[in-house]
Order: structure tokens, then sequence, then C-alpha cells
């Protein structure tokens, strides 16, 4: 049985984990010596202190997948960051968050855009906690208005 190009290129890639400080240290030789598709799997590990105006945050597009930090669980400012890299930056690879967070955090850290989370057994059952929300979703659908404005119409 063969492997096929794209599982073999998987298989043969290389991880290259990085603090935001090394990534911006690096990222011009990275990116340099490994184009796209080229021998690393970049990941870059940010914490809620990273600068939101930060010049090269859009450099941040170059990695396959971003680890946010979050010391605290009062720390509000995750869901900002993670809007940003997705809706502002562009960023489509892996957005995963770490630390101290709630299980009736995750459906709202899902709803601005991330996707993946450490400690699977905290978000088990987190995406059943609530049935509506007042936030808007990432992908512009207002849950809650469609639910008050079918109620208008019913009535």
């Amino acid at each position: 049985m063969t492997q096929s190009n794209s599982s073999l290129e998987k298989a043969t890639k290389k991880t290259l984990t990085l603090s935001w400080q090394e990534w911006l240290t690096v990222h011009a030789v990275v990116t340099a010596s490994a184009p796209a598709g080229g021998s690393y799997e970049v990941t870059v590990v940010v914490n809620t202190d990273l600068p939101m105006d930060h010049p090269q945050l859009s450099s941040l597009l170059d990695a396959e997948r971003i680890v946010i930090e979050i010391a605290t669980f009062t720390d509000g400012r995750v869901f900002g960051l993670a809007r940003l890299l997705r809706d502002k930056i562009g960023f489509d690879g892996e957005l995963e968050v770490s630390g101290d967070f709630l299980p009736d955090q995750i459906s709202f850290l899902e709803r601005c855009g991330v996707n993946s989370f450490s400690g699977e057994d905290i978000v088990k059952d987190a995406f059943n906690y609530y049935s509506g929300f007042y936030q808007p979703p990432r992908l512009g659908i207002d849950e809650v208005t469609f639910i008050r404005q079918s109620r208008v119409e019913s009535s």
C-alpha cells in the first residue's frame, strides 16, 4: 500500500512551536527556508497581552496553528483576540485556547472563531449549555434577533 503525496508530505513535516517573541525573531528565516507547504508545521503560542495593533500581527497568517494562552478565566481579551485573528487578520488555520477557562465560556469562544481547546474533558458537554445567545456569531447569523422576530411575526 502506498501513501498519497499529501499524507507523505504531512508525515515528513517537522513541528515547530514558537512563542510570539521567538516568532518575531525567526519569522523571516522560517518563511524564507520553508515557504507554504514547506517542511515545517509552525505553531505560535501567544497570550492575551499580545498588542492587537502590532504591525507584524498579520505575519501570523504564515502559521498553521495559533495557541492563545489564558492566565485566568476572567481575562476577556481572549474573545477580542480570537475575533481579530479570524475576522481582521483572516487567519484560517487552527486557533486553540489553552489555560484557565471555564466550560461555559467554550461556546462563546467557538463563536469568536476558536476551533480547538486544550483539556478535552472540559469540552465534552460545554456546547449544550445554552440555547440562545445575545452575542452575534462570527458568521453573521444573529440567533436572538431571529428568535425575537419569529415570535413577533407569530403573534
